[in-house]
């Protein structure tokens, strides 16, 4: 039993059978979630013709396999596959550093639990004890310290990693929404989104981009630069005649100013009226007197 001692009006008891069920549902979870990632990780590996496909289903491994889906793409000089091992280090450090840590905090309460012992949590001025507290020796208290310095460092290290996995790798199968997907996933939420993903082509994303704003093939310099003059045909090659601003090849893109271009005025048409040197939208006469 685990009761809650409070100096307010929270306080109560929390039954062995509330304390049971929110421990399957948690495995459930996380069960559910790591079938998910595996499954999104593996078919995605298998896409892209890896040999270890099969590491997708180890856990902690499963990064290694994600930096090699991800490739050649390169950051700090270096590509992801060169840093799958470093990347697949860092993030096995970083989770099993809190396993290791809570070993030594919470499955001896998790022991005196299962063995029908009483917990008491008690809560005064905003400060939680538990009672029986842990009796560690000096050098157990030495150890936890240090663990819990080198547990910040590693987790600091660790969500650098994660999101440029995270980046890089649906910005490689979901380019269109990668940023959203890989804010999300920060949150817990990527064994969804990859498995989501499992099954899309790998897509570069220079050229996604370049056909995005551009059209298929479409560039302002012409058609991948036409032989006729120094843009193209007609000046943008093939699309001749194109609006620039239809960048989708449909007509239903507008000049995002187009409200403001009907007609050329001058600057400072008010103090010339109407009269600025040539026939040309700012004046009537090219020679004409002041």
């Amino acid at each position: 039993m685990i009761n809650i001692i409070s100096d307010s009006t929270i306080g109560g008891q929390i039954s062995s059978g509330v304390i049971y069920l929110t421990a399957v549902l948690t495995v459930a979870f996380y069960v559910v979630f790591y079938l998910l990632r595996s499954v999104g990780i593996y078919k995605l590996a298998k896409g892209q013709g890896l040999n270890k496909a099969f590491l997708a289903w180890i856990p902690f491994l499963w990064m290694f396999t994600a930096c090699k889906i991800i490739g050649k793409v390169k950051i700090f000089g270096k590509t992801f596959e060169q840093l799958a091992v470093w990347a697949c280090l860092i993030f096995t450090l970083a989770e099993i550093t809190p396993i290791i840590y809570n070993s030594f905090t919470i499955v001896p309460y998790v022991i005196r639990f299962l063995q029908g012992g009483n917990i008491d949590i008690i809560i005064q001025n905003s400060e939680i004890t538990i009672d029986p507290a842990i009796q560690y020796s000096q050098g157990v208290e030495t150890f936890l310290r240090i663990l819990s310095v080198f547990n910040y460092v590693l987790r600091l290290a660790n969500v650098f990693v994660t999101v440029s996995v995270y980046i890089y790798l649906f910005r490689k199968f979901w380019p269109e929404h990668y940023i959203l997907v890989s804010v999300l996933s920060v949150f817990g939420l990527f064994p969804i989104f990859v498995f989501a993903t499992r099954n899309r082509k790998a897509v570069d994303y220079a050229e996604y981009v370049r056909n995005r704003f551009y059209g298929s093939g479409y560039t302002p310099y012409g058609r991948n630069g036409g032989n006729n003059g120094a843009y193209g045909n007609n000046s943008y090659g093939a699309n001749a005649g194109r609006d620039p601003y239809d960048v989708y090849g449909n007509g239903d893109d507008k000049e995002p100013f187009g409200e403001f271009s009907n007609r050329p005025e001058e600057p400072f048409g008010e103090f010339s009226d109407g009269k600025n040197g040539g026939d040309n939208g700012y004046g009537n006469d090219d020679n004409e007197d002041r």
